[in-house]
């Protein structure tokens, strides 16, 4: 087992074993806590085992695993970033509703207000 290997691997249980504690205690949702889960325990059995991504590589016709990892690596980050920007733009566009609401009954008690005087 290399440096590497021995280094990197009790990180990548921990982070697993965090994101199912997250999970439980509902600071993330469930599917949220899975998907996070496998990806750490993933690139666990990725880093114990090289051989694995480099034969799913090559049956994918993808010259190297390192390569795969960092193909995957990228979509999965272009998923995440598009996740966010879309909830993102709806958070935005809730305080906007939010606001304009808040604004016309602040407008309308004034001007109750003001017609009673």
């Amino acid at each position: 087992m290399t440096t590497f290997q021995v280094v990197t691997l009790p990180l990548l249980v921990v982070a697993a074993l965090l994101a199912v504690v997250a999970m439980r205690r509902r600071v993330i949702n469930s599917r949220a806590g899975l998907v996070w889960s496998f990806l750490w325990l993933a690139a666990a059995v990725s880093i114990a085992f090289p051989e694995i991504p480099a034969w799913v590589a090559h049956f994918l016709g993808i010259g190297r695993g390192a390569d795969l990892v960092l193909y995957l690596s990228i979509l999965f980050m272009f998923t995440v970033s598009f996740m966010l920007f879309v909830r993102y733009r709806r958070l935005s566009d809730n305080i906007t509703a939010i606001v304009r609401q808040l604004a016309i009954r602040d407008a309308e008690d004034e001007l109750r207000r003001s017609n009673r005087v």
